[in-house]
């Protein structure tokens, strides 16, 4: 069985004990009192390996508490963006900022392990315990609460750069063959015909 495998089986397990993983290298961290356009207090610290395991209520808590600080530090970024309107590149960032924002792909990962962990839990959790399956749920989507608001922060630091496929390549068509076109296509479907103007 692969490590990966081997942490998922612990973590449901444990998630069947009602005792849910955390990241451990960010269980005793708190954020500095954020000001409007702090990027550099992003507030993940980097996830290695490690995980604490917590009482799955404190645990769902836990996930969803940094999923809000995450949603505090993405309206940061859009504030920030919105008055200086350039693309946020990273590599002019403090090195903080920049380790920062390269944890985020850890934690993405580690969510999607809790996730896979809470799927396994819940096929070890008899459908009598309702209980606890109820709570294995509600850690699972704290868990992907927290990484959807990731993927929503690397999204917008992408949609502030233009598009890299962009094409200043002549496409070869005439207005006058777009126009015949959509009359041809215009006639196909019984409508009038069009105008341009």
């Amino acid at each position: 069985m692969s490590s990966k495998k081997n942490k998922i089986s612990s973590m449901a397990a444990a998630l069947a004990v009602a005792l849910a993983p955390v990241p451990a290298s960010s269980i005793v961290h708190h954020d500095v009192s954020i000001s409007r356009h702090s990027t550099s207090t992003l507030s993940l610290q980097d996830v290695k390996d490690s995980v604490a395991y917590l009482p799955i209520d404190e645990a769902t808590s836990y996930m969803l508490n940094l999923a809000d600080r995450m949603k505090t530090h993405r309206a940061n970024l859009r504030i920030e963006w919105e008055e200086k309107q350039i693309p946020i590149i990273l590599k002019n960032h403090k090195k903080e900022t920049q380790e920062g924002f390269e944890s985020l792909f850890r934690h993405i990962a580690v969510c999607a392990s809790f996730v896979e962990a809470a799927r396994v839990a819940l096929k070890s959790v008899p459908e009598s315990n309702a209980e606890l399956r109820k709570e294995i749920v509600a850690f699972a989507r704290s868990a992907a609460t927290l990484r959807y608001t990731i993927e929503d922060i690397l999204s917008f630091i992408e949609s502030t750069h233009v598009p890299k496929k962009t094409s200043d390549a002549d496409l070869g068509v005439t207005a006058d063959q777009v126009h015949a076109l959509i009359r041809s296509e215009h006639k196909k479907l019984g409508l009038e015909d069009p105008t341009f103007h």
